[in-house]
């Protein structure tokens, strides 16, 4: 699984808001989101779609008022 970080949310962003988001762009995901104040994780079924969901989203896409950021999660070992 690919883990991709989704920043740049509203406090008031629910999982079922960016998994709207992400069916209404046909960007398939693997499982729930993880959920945090301002930001949330998903996997992607592989590398290439989860690069298809960064170039679609990352500074594109707008939910809820904020521009959506999605970029590819680093653990916080590698940071």
């Amino acid at each position: 699984m690919h883990k991709l970080y989704i920043g740049n949310l509203s406090d008031s962003v629910t999982a079922e808001d960016l998994g709207k988001t992400f069916d209404e762009h046909k960007i398939p995901y693997s499982g729930q989101f993880l959920m945090k104040t301002g930001y949330a994780f998903v996997d992607c079924p592989d590398d290439q779609w989860a690069m298809k969901a960064i170039e679609t989203f990352s500074g594109k896409v707008e939910l809820q008022g904020k521009r959506i950021e999605v970029e590819h999660s680093v653990p916080k070992k590698q940071r």
